[in-house]
């Protein structure tokens, strides 16, 4: 049987490894919008009507 501090220390570490995840995600993705690589081009077919 799970006792009250076993479920609560459970809980705690769940809620750090979730924390931990999002500030790296925060940290590595959190760049905004950026240009594609240097490799890709750009397919005219694919433009919106006025960027052409």
């Amino acid at each position: 049987m799970i006792t009250a501090m076993t479920f609560l220390m459970i809980l705690l570490l769940i809620a750090l490894a979730m924390s931990v995840a999002t500030v790296r995600l925060i940290v590595r993705d959190g760049r905004g919008p950026q240009r594609p690589p240097v490799s890709h081009f750009e397919d005219s077919r694919f433009l919106a009507p006025l960027a052409r």
